[in-house]
């Protein structure tokens, strides 16, 4: 076959010519271009002298574009090639600029009437349908973004809002889990709280804003606010209710909420509950059985004239009171009635699972079973889950009579994470109240028995009303230091910023330190939102030293204490001597910080300085190490940095 315009010869060529399609015949090894309709001849350029070349020589762009392998292939084979949307690349008007295009081809081997194999290229030009389509992806893709940025802000809010921790009380063990709403709907106005009451009560409220966003979760905050308020000051469900009312009806983001508010006295473990537009409570029974309180179920909040209604039950140890949002209860695609047998199967499950466990660590078990319950992907509502259980006897009391040793600090360290693991103490609480502990039985230690031996006691427990009651004791007589340094007497300033409360009686029979401190158990963590709380400081040190070029870096690890600080301070003289310029220190490993190591580190700095040498301590914002250097003031002293 010679090479012509196929169009001039007869009406198939001219419907070849006119095909709204892109048309190339091909022949021989070299691809020789037989023939190329109209779109074929433009979407190269119309460039002259297509036809009888080889398509190497009249389109040398495509080369590593994997075209005239395509091709080879087909030439080869015989078998088909069929794709979408391939990219190409030409040289459409020839000053080298390369101009993108997409396209949907298909590429088959045929006979010609002289038994010539031809190939037949058949492509649609798709560019303007990609280029759109990724256009509107781009768009969504920033409106994803945009979305995601605000549902972040709000989760934020909604987070800042919502308590840090759950009080611990002797008595009554508590958990509590939110989880916001799917990818595409903001955080809701879900809240929870429980207040420490007087007269040996707690008060337990959950509640649900109407709407998403800033907007509910502002109102929530009003209402979480006046709830707690009445609360703390010893007011029934009824006065809760009541004042919850009056902030509903002037606020209209407010208006129409949810909630339920239980009191719950400790002493005689009557339970006064009351529901406003709110599913009723679910109590599990002792014997592992959940049901659904009775009682009256008023309207929404701003929507009833009068007291609203309530109802008592009597609790026993070892029930639990579960409190949750309309959100466990709405899962899309189910009905009421199917989501409420839902739960009670899954509460009673739970109960099965766990009848060896600690019952102060049920209600967590519950909230996080009743939180995964529900697929948070799809929800179109937030869900919150409050868990309270009676408990009984005592609370864990750490009670301790130490020899004034400093070695005794091992064993200190030992029962007092025991004690904090056995309570589930909030990460931050463990720190300060270790802290105190640790600093005032290692000033009984160096200061009221330095001539003579002794005991030193020390009395942990919780208070009743959401705190730690601390008293360290000893019969020594208070002694002042034989080295004075300036940076001595960090100790009781740090003691004073870790706690609530701090006093120290001082006399000749002796010195008592008390101390109080509000402690918080931390809830059910928010899924991809929260860190994990790390349980146990283990007393256990380690420090080695590497030299690299002009610095000298020391890695401190476990707890730094007065029965090391003779190693760490060891370790700092030597890489002193190293002669270097800098000595860098890195503490990001360092789970607690006392005033004797503090006391190291600064002594280290004025004999660095005088040698014109540098310290840099290195260690994360939220570390225990970064923790005790801004409760004892020294940041104002020496920089501290986060990172190398």
């Amino acid at each position: 076959m010679g090479g012509i315009e196929l169009h001039e010869t007869d009406a198939a060529a001219l419907a070849f010519e006119t095909a709204p399609a892109i048309m190339w015949l091909f022949a021989g090894q070299e691809h020789r271009i037989l023939a190329a309709n109209r779109l074929a001849r433009a979407s190269v350029g119309d460039r002259p002298g297509l036809i009888g070349t080889p398509v190497r020589s009249a389109v040398p762009e495509a080369a590593g574009q994997q075209v005239f392998e395509l091709l080879d292939q087909v030439a080869r084979t015989g078998e088909p090639q069929l794709g979408v949307e391939r990219r190409v690349e030409v040289d459409i008007t020839g000053d080298g600029d390369m101009v993108e295009g997409y396209f949907n081809y298909s590429v088959v081997r045929i006979v010609a009437s002289d038994g010539t194999l031809v190939l037949m290229a058949h492509c649609i030009d798709v560019t303007a349908s990609v280029r759109q389509r990724r256009a509107a992806q781009a768009e969504v893709a920033e409106v994803r973004q945009r979305l995601a940025a605000e549902r972040r802000v709000t989760l934020q809010l909604q987070r800042n809002l919502l308590p840090t921790g759950l009080p611990l009380l002797p008595d009554v063990g508590l958990g509590a889990a939110y989880v916001p709403a799917g990818e595409w709907h903001t955080a809701g106005g879900d809240w929870y709280d429980v207040v420490p009451m007087p007269g040996d009560r707690v008060g337990f409220v959950l509640g649900d804003v109407v709407g998403h966003g800033p907007t509910a979760s502002g109102a929530m905050g009003q209402l979480r606010a006046v709830a707690a308020e009445r609360l703390v000051r010893g007011g029934t469900v009824s006065e809760v209710l009541r004042a919850l009312d009056t902030i509903a009806r002037l606020s209209p983001d407010a208006r129409g909420s949810t909630v339920c508010v239980a009191v719950f006295d400790r002493l005689t473990r009557v339970l006064e509950h009351g529901s406003r537009g709110h599913p009723r409570p679910l109590l599990l029974g002792a014997d592992g059985v959940p049901r659904f309180l009775d009682g009256p179920v008023g309207p929404p909040l701003a929507y009833l004239d009068g007291d609203s209604p309530v109802a008592y039950t009597t609790l026993t140890q070892g029930e639990t009171l579960v409190l949750y949002s309309d959100g466990v209860v709405e899962a899309p695609g189910r009905g009421f009635t199917e989501s409420r047998d839902r739960l009670v199967d899954c509460v009673a499950h739970v109960a099965a699972r766990n009848t060896d466990t600690d019952p102060r660590d049920l209600p967590d078990r519950l909230c996080s079973a009743l939180a995964a319950m529900v697929d948070n992907q799809t929800s179109r509502d937030d869900v919150t889950v409050l868990a309270a259980t009676v408990l009984a006897g005592p609370a864990p009391r750490l009670d301790l009579a130490l020899p004034a040793a400093p070695e005794q600090l091992v064993v200190l360290h030992r029962e007092l994470n025991a004690w904090l693991d056995a309570l589930s103490a909030h990460r931050d609480d463990r720190m300060g109240i270790a802290l105190c502990i640790v600093e005032a039985v290692t000033n009984s230690i160096e200061h009221g028995y330095r001539d003579h031996s002794g005991t030193v006691t020390v009395l942990a427990e919780l208070d009743g009303v959401g705190g730690v009651e601390v008293t360290v004791a000893d019969t020594g007589t208070w002694r002042e230091p034989i080295e004075r340094s300036p940076y001595r007497g960090r100790g009781m300033l740090m003691m004073r910023e870790c706690s609530d409360h701090l006093s120290v009686d001082t006399g000749d029979t002796g010195t008592t330190v008390h101390m109080r401190r509000t402690i918080r158990r931390p809830p059910v963590p928010q899924p991809d939102f929260d860190p994990p709380h790390p349980l146990t400081a283990p007393h256990s040190f380690s420090v080695k030293t590497e030299v690299s070029g002009t610095t000298v870096r020391v890695f401190a690890t476990g707890v730094l204490d007065s029965s090391n600080a003779g190693e760490l301070r060891s370790a700092l003289q030597e890489a002193a001597r190293s002669g270097v310029g800098t000595c860098t220190i890195l503490l990001a490993d360092v789970d607690l910080l006392t005033s004797a190591a503090l006391r190291v580190l600064y002594e280290q700095v004025t004999d660095l300085r005088a040698t014109a040498r540098t310290l840099r301590l290195i260690t994360p914002p939220e570390s225990p190490a970064a923790a005790a250097f801004t409760a004892s003031g020294l940041t104002q002293l020496l920089p501290v940095y986060s990172t190398e």
